[in-house]
């Protein structure tokens, strides 16, 4: 008989087991804790957010996972405070998650302060859809979702939006979302790159380095649009160009046209500096470039 499942050895144990869960939450990226989540609640029929034994069984098998009968016990036993024989989804999947390192948690503040201009503490689910970016989705890529499905599973993730339709993310719902979805990212660099890369925001935004590479992209797009007008100061010339960057005809370059922009101006750069210029053009800090804006900057 295995010690390590009576008493002492019990809590190391389920971290091994639990270890193993968290490594099949890594091997399926993109359905991570937050599709076991609903795994859990398609086996919770009375809704009560428990799993008996033979529920949590099928659960995980749905997920790809096969414990021995001495294992899941173990789990429930662990999990089971109350001693009525079912696991806690919420204790269960606190069990999964790691605190966010200190890198990882700065970017998450740093996307969700991009939109909580006021300081409120929530921000409109309108302001997310205006600044995420999924070009660089792994199933925008590869073709298998379009933007907009994109964009309403990700808004479908937070309660706030999916529960009661109030169109609001609270920093709560913000901060969870990222720890659940850190756990199927297990270096720190890859974390920092995907929100540097779906929000256009840099880690090293207060480096001198930084501000450097920023003057000098702003340079490159003054001069590109230089060349495009030949130096015209032409207002019909110049609000025909940014029409044709205006790829919504709403009146209004965004972050996504910005990046559209920038590559057809022939500018390689690296997704992480996009905000960054973007900011020196949109001066009056809207989160997009009104026509006024773009035709001073072409023409400064």
């Amino acid at each position: 008989v295995d010690m390590a499942f009576y008493g002492v050895g019990c809590e190391v144990k389920v971290k091994e087991l639990l270890l193993q869960i968290k490594m099949q939450i890594q091997n399926k990226p993109g359905r991570g804790i937050r599709y076991l989540k609903v795994i859990f609640k398609r086996y919770d029929e009375n809704g009560n957010k428990r799993l008996d034994p033979t529920e949590f069984e099928e659960c995980l098998n749905a997920f790809g996972l096969f414990f021995k009968k001495v294992e899941l016990q173990a789990l429930i036993k662990y999990y089971d405070v109350d001693g009525d024989g079912q696991i806690s989804l919420d204790e269960f999947l606190r069990g999964l998650r790691d605190p966010l390192t200190e890198r990882r948690e700065a970017m998450v503040w740093r996307a969700f302060a991009l939109m909580d201009r006021d300081g409120s503490g929530q921000i409109e689910a309108a302001d997310v859809a205006h600044l995420y970016d999924v070009s660089q989705h792994r199933e925008f890529i590869e073709g298998t979702k379009t933007k907009d499905e994109i964009m309403s599973d990700f808004l479908n993730s937070f309660d706030g939006v999916k529960g009661n339709n109030d169109g609001i993310i609270t920093k709560d719902e913000w901060f969870e979302y990222y720890t659940d979805l850190s756990v199927s990212i297990p270096s720190d660099d890859y974390f920092v790159q995907m929100m540097e890369s779906t929000w256009n925001i840099c880690e090293d935004e207060d480096d001198n380095e930084y501000h450097s590479k920023i003057n000098q992209y702003v340079q490159f797009v003054h001069d590109q649009l230089q060349n495009l007008t030949s130096g015209s100061n032409d207002e019909n010339l110049i609000r025909k160009i940014y029409d044709d960057f205006d790829l919504n005809q709403n009146g209004m370059i965004t972050i996504d046209e910005f990046a559209n922009m920038v590559a057809k101006l022939e500018i390689a750069v690296e997704r992480k500096y996009l905000r960054g210029i973007f900011r020196e053009i949109d001066l009056d800090k809207s989160g997009a470039i009104e026509f006024e804006e773009f035709y001073n900057f072409a023409t400064k």
